[in-house]
């Protein structure tokens, strides 16, 4: 169950850390026998994870910093998308190439992951176009304020 209050700069930050966790493990030769399992697991809870935030994010309309945490999601989608996309291009122990039901399931992980980027960028250029029309022209500043 998710809190009111959520702190999007530090769960997205601590995404990273799983990313490039996730990132340095395919690098290395590591038994699948030993990680497999945690790997899987792992993606699994980014996955749902920046769901999660992406939601939140959409819903939360009201948010001072939402353009900033949307950006700072955009760059973790875009990094989760690069692991997942490592899993078919590299040769170590783990990976797509090696063990075929890994590659079945980073595909329907990457198919929800570009959707998930392409409805941030939907937002952002929804949200510069809310922001365009917004703007305050200096005659209209100065009809506002010449009551002042």
């Amino acid at each position: 169950m998710m809190v009111k209050h959520i702190n999007f700069e530090d769960n997205i930050f601590l995404l990273f850390m799983r990313i490039r966790m996730i990132r340095d493990l395919l690098l290395l030769d590591a038994d699948p026998e030993l990680f497999l399992e945690i790997v899987l697991t792992d993606i699994d809870f980014i996955d749902r994870t920046l769901a999660i935030l992406l939601k939140e994010l959409i819903e939360n309309k009201r948010l001072i910093e939402r353009d900033e945490q949307l950006y700072n999601l955009s760059k973790a989608e875009h990094q989760f998308g690069e692991v997942l996309s490592s899993f078919f291009h590299r040769s170590g122990s783990i990976s797509g190439a090696a063990l075929p039901p890994v590659h079945e399931k980073i595909v329907v992980l990457q198919k929800q992951s570009l959707a998930r980027q392409k409805a941030v960028t939907e937002i952002k250029v929804e949200s510069g176009k809310k922001a365009d029309n917004m703007i305050v022209s200096s005659d209209e500043l100065m009809e506002l304020l010449k009551d002042f």
